[in-house]
């Protein structure tokens, strides 16, 4: 039975809207039924849920809140709007434990033909949520975020991943030369976007295999770059005029159907 949302416990909850309050509690926000259902769906980590009354009239908000096993709040639209970033909430957020698995661990949790892809300096949130979306739809194993790239569960990389998160093994780390010689050293081939790579359709893939995807503005840095295998790129359309470069988002979606589709 639902119970009223008490001030002491929207506070912490307000709280992880900020990246800060994200990693002292260790929790962070799912929003609206359908994140909700996701995460249900995948034996997401929740801890509680907090409701309006006037979503609670919802059938759809009922069955779900009626599936879960962690405690339901209740409070007014006011309050939820003091719960969450977005402009027109839901009625309903829900928090849940993040998971980041160390970077000195990996690939050690991966099977032996695992694909790993790496975040270096992808600062934009909704293309990194875009690509946890990618990487959890074509099967990849693991997602690590390097130096410079946007939080992996900051709310709007979380509303974009779109239950992502709960298919993928993530960590993070603050230098990925490490990871990447840890990689290697099991058999993994390094691939990395790069204009001066070979094109993506001639580009075989093979298994164990990690792909890195760097900034628009920047490209891979010169950490990653010298320790890849192989450089991959995206050719554009000879004899038009092309845009300085792609969204990383979508040069990483063509990307890993190369790799893994």
């Amino acid at each position: 039975m639902p119970t009223p949302l008490s001030t002491r416990r929207r506070k912490a909850i307000a709280r992880l809207t900020r990246r800060r309050g994200r990693r002292e509690q260790n929790q962070t926000l799912i929003e609206g039924p359908r994140a909700l259902d996701s995460a249900l769906a995948a034996g997401a980590p929740l801890v509680a849920c907090v409701v309006t009354e006037d979503a609670l009239h919802d059938p759809t908000v009922q069955s779900l809140v009626d599936r879960l096993e962690v405690p339901v709040y209740t409070t007014d639209a006011n309050t939820m709007a003091t719960l969450t970033d977005v402009q027109s909430p839901q009625g309903l957020v829900a928090t849940v434990e993040r998971r980041l698995v160390p970077p000195d661990t990996l690939p050690e949790p991966l099977p032996d033909d695992g694909t790993t892809l790496l975040l270096d300096g992808v600062q934009d949130p909704g293309n990194v949520g875009t690509l946890l979306r990618t990487a959890a739809w074509f099967g990849a194993d693991a997602v690590v975020a390097g130096p410079g790239t946007a939080g992996l569960y900051g709310p709007k990389v979380m509303r974009a991943a779109a239950g992502g998160h709960w298919a993928l093994t993530l960590s993070r780390t603050d230098d990925l030369g490490p990871v990447l010689d840890a990689l290697r050293r099991t058999g993994c081939a390094l691939y990395g976007a790069d204009l001066e790579g070979v094109r993506a359709d001639a580009w075989t893939a093979r298994r164990p295999s990690a792909l890195v995807l760097g900034s628009e503005a920047h490209g891979l840095s010169p950490t990653v770059l010298d320790r890849l295998d192989t450089p991959v790129s995206v050719p554009g359309a000879a004899g038009r005029p092309a845009a300085e470069s792609l969204n990383v988002a979508v040069a990483g979606g063509i990307l890993v159907y190369e790799w893994l589709g």
